[in-house]
């Protein structure tokens, strides 16, 4: 079998390191990597596997057993075949064959886990001695027991609500309706020029382009504490990130859950959760161990004995963007023993401190030395814990294609029902796309759900754009679960005045104080609409509530503003949120352009009543006008095409793109979203003398979006936008009956031999075409001679053709 890997033999520091090793921990050592060693190895297993055959540590049947199955499979047999034998003189080879290999880019997981092994050095040794003791003091069996018994009760079920039927909640096996969520390992700050929810949807498809190269490593619930993962394997403090309703609070009571089911983390003997939201309500100084026992109040005679033993003790503490007081680290370099920070001292499990003090005290480690500290939190509010002394940084990615499935497979108990939705929601990229979100899939997959099952709703139209989908949730939720005495205009009316209040003033947790504020009597919350869309807390000292999703929030309050604003204020109100710089009302303008559509409000007519048609007026002047003056700045150009879609006004795209002539994206990452309606937009361009999209990362998504408008262009750049052999037959397909296009650029992109037949087809059926740049592409030297001679056959006919290869 053809080997098409080149070994680079160069000196490597990790070498080094792993000479030092006896056999004994070399073994220990590839098996504390062995998980990640396997997905690292994925793509690239039979390739090591030549390797050791040919150092003569592995029989030629063994290698013939690992190159006859799958890539994914063969990563699995190799670790085990290596790790069965009685010596490591196979597993000195595999380390030996990933040093050889590092420079290969088809091993920069391999490679960054020996960057990790240089970087920890001689301390490596002690990892992998190191045994957590997971035997329980005898006096604490009991408590122990019961203490799981009672986390494994709370969080068996995951409780979900219902916008259909009579019941108001659905329940579930946590075990059977969880879906494993994509976690990755990483640090990243964000400044929120941008709402929240859209930045992090647009660098989310470049990570997940990412992770399906396999050049990032996943991260699972139970490798967090005593993996390999972190700046060391006796790992202390975790930080979780991720962005609203991407199932942060549903991976805790999956982990919780676990624990207690003695699946995971056996070296924890006791863990406590807590909710920062809960933690807001303590306004004076209090004790950990107050805390502890206002949650786990069985735990109270047996507390002292258990703190005795800090380091088989895990703090999960859930929703750092939820709490309202800072949390100050002191700067490292500057941290002594005289300053080492403003608050009180929390050295004692009784020490009365604020919360802000007692947290970093736990991560300081002057408070129960040697505890483990997982905290979660939105990316938003990771800047808080920059100088934490932190070993392990992860960030939940959402769904993948596989998960989304999963997901839509388990909501609904016929099978046939949830295929038909998840046929719906791939044939819409906006919907689909939006998927990746657990929250949001909640919510499209409850909307869908009305329409697919309801005999009467089956000639209806299902949702296409965001606002039309909250607008259909909306409307089944009020249809359904509100009280005969309730006047729905009013009730949401008043709901979106508070909702607003909180976008404006980042208000996330509502208390009795803003429902009295805003005419809502608590007591509504009796009501079945409130309770679908708030969620309520029954926290430490008092009733809090929040709405289920960020977006829920953010429709409700567009809602109200749309439909009670005065036409002039209006307009003023538009101007003011969009020239906020912090991105806050981003969704919420997408939600104010889709109400302009009476497709989305015809929904909601029996509800709230008329359209205002003064205010539509003035929406669809105010998108004319964002258009104007957004062509200069691609972040604000884009977010209009948005509001032009979610208007689903034709005439109103017609008149802003119909004598658009240039379109420069370039350098801005696209998701498939933008792709999908940037091709809805430039669907009503007459003719684009210039599409720019290099370095865009538009990949195969994008291109299906936009191969139907592709004919309309004359020079078209799609450099370095990461395109494949799975791109070609769409491109091919846009261009070949295209008389325009004169220019095509695609250089830097990742074209294989496989793709240079259809390239040919394209540039023969193409006769405008006079230039095609596919330089520094992936083709092998026949592919490029197959170019080249093409070039010259063409030369008679079409003396003006280059095919720069």
């Amino acid at each position: 079998m053809e080997c098409c890997y080149y070994l680079v033999f160069l000196p490597a520091a990790a070498a080094g390191v792993l000479d030092g090793f006896s056999d004994l921990q070399l073994r220990r050592l590839t098996k504390l990597y062995r998980q990640r060693l396997e997905d690292a190895t994925a793509d690239v297993a039979h390739a090591v596997a030549f390797s050791l055959y040919a150092k003569t540590v592995i029989a030629n049947v063994e290698y013939e057993e690992i190159a006859g199955i799958d890539s994914d499979k063969a990563s699995q047999l190799l670790l085990q075949m290596v790790l069965s034998k009685e010596d490591a003189k196979a597993a000195r080879a595999m380390w030996q064959s990933f040093t050889d290999f590092r420079e290969n880019n088809a091993f920069l997981k391999v490679k960054k886990i020996l960057q990790e092994i240089e970087d920890k050095g001689d301390s490596l040794h002690k990892e992998i001695n190191w045994a957590p003791d997971e035997v329980i003091h005898d006096c604490l069996v009991a408590i122990h027991r019961q203490h799981q018994e009672i986390l494994r009760k709370r969080n068996a079920t995951l409780a979900l609500t219902s916008i259909h039927g009579c019941k108001l909640e659905k329940t579930f096996p946590l075990d059977k309706h969880f879906t494993e969520l994509l976690i990755i390992p990483s640090l990243r700050y964000q400044e929120q020029v941008q709402h929240e929810l859209l930045a992090r949807g647009r660098e989310h498809a470049e990570w997940r382009k990412q992770v399906l190269r396999r050049s990032l490593e996943k991260v699972r619930h139970h490798e967090i504490f005593g993996s390999s993962f972190g700046k060391c394997t006796h790992c202390l403090y975790a930080v979780i990130s991720g962005v609203a309703g991407i199932g942060k609070t549903t991976l805790v009571q999956k982990i919780v859950h676990d624990w207690a089911e003695r699946k995971i983390y056996g070296q924890f003997h006791f863990l406590f959760q807590f909710k920062f939201r809960e933690l807001n309500n303590y306004q004076e100084r209090t004790s950990l161990k107050q805390i502890i026992l206002h949650s786990y109040p069985y735990l109270e005679k047996d507390l002292k004995k258990i703190m005795e033993n800090p380091n088989r003790i895990l703090l999960i503490f859930d929703g750092l963007d939820e709490f309202q007081e800072p949390i100050i680290f002191p700067d490292i370099q500057t941290k002594s023993s005289n300053s080492e920070t403003k608050g009180t001292s929390c050295l004692y499990l009784e020490s009365w401190c604020s919360i802000p003090d007692i947290i970093r005290a736990l991560f300081q480690g002057q408070l129960l030395l040697g505890c483990s500290v997982l905290v979660t939190t939105r990316p938003t509010a990771l800047e808080s814990l920059q100088k934490a002394p932190v070993h392990l940084y992860a960030e939940i990615l959402g769904f993948s294609e596989a998960q989304i499935k999963d997901y839509f497979l388990k909501f609904n108990s016929d099978t046939k029902v949830s295929l038909e939705m998840l046929a719906y929601v791939e044939d819409n990229a906006i919907l689909y796309t939006m998927c990746y979100n657990p929250s949001y899939c909640w919510v499209i997959c409850s909307s869908l759900e009305a329409t697919f099952t309801s005999p009467r709703l089956r000639d209806w139209s299902p949702p296409k754009t965001i606002t039309q989908l909250y607008a259909n949730y909306i409307h089944n939720i009020l249809k359904n679960h509100a009280r005969e005495a309730e006047e729905p205009r009013e009730l949401l009316l008043k709901t979106g005045d508070m909702a607003y209040m909180g976008v404006a003033e980042r208000v996330i947790v509502f208390s009795d104080y803003h429902f009295h504020r805003y005419g809502l009597q608590p007591s509504n919350f009796l009501s079945g609409f409130l309770m679908q869309i708030l969620q309520k807390e029954n926290s430490l000292k008092d009733v809090v509530y929040s709405f289920f999703h960020l977006t829920v929030q953010e429709f409700l309050a567009a809602l109200a503003k749309f439909f009670q604003t005065p036409s002039p204020k209006l307009s003023q109100l538009l101007d003011e949120t969009s020239t906020t710089k912090d991105g806050r009302y981003e969704i919420f303008l997408q939600f104010i352009a889709g109400l302009s559509c009476p497709a989305t409000t015809g929904q909601l007519k029996d509800l709230i009543g008329e359209v205002p048609q003064e205010n539509v007026y003035k929406v669809v002047d105010w998108i004319k006008q964002r258009f104007e003056s957004a062509q200069r700045h691609k972040i604000q150009l884009l977010n209009t095409l948005y509001y032009l879609f979610e208007a689903q006004n034709k005439a109103l795209v017609q008149e802003t793109m119909g004598q658009v002539r240039q379109v420069d994206f370039s350098f801005q990452i696209m998701s498939p979203v933008d792709c999908y309606v940037l091709a809805v937009a430039l669907g009503h361009c007459q003719q684009l003398q210039n599409l720019h999209l290099f370095n865009c990362s538009i990949e195969s998504w994008g291109m299906k979006s936009l191969k139907n408008v592709l004919h309309k262009c004359v020079n078209v750049r799609l450099w370095m936008a990461n395109l494949t052999d799975g791109c070609v037959e769409d491109l091919c397909s846009a261009l070949c009956t295209n008389v325009s296009v004169t220019d095509l650029n695609l250089k830097d992109n990742a074209f294989t031999d496989r793709s240079v037949p259809t390239l040919l087809q394209l540039v023969e059926k193409c006769s405008s075409l006079r230039t095609i740049n596919l330089c520094n592409n992936l083709f092998n030297e026949s592919g490029r001679q197959k170019l080249e001679v093409f070039e010259g056959k063409m030369k008679h006919t079409r003396p003006e053709l280059k095919i720069k290869v």
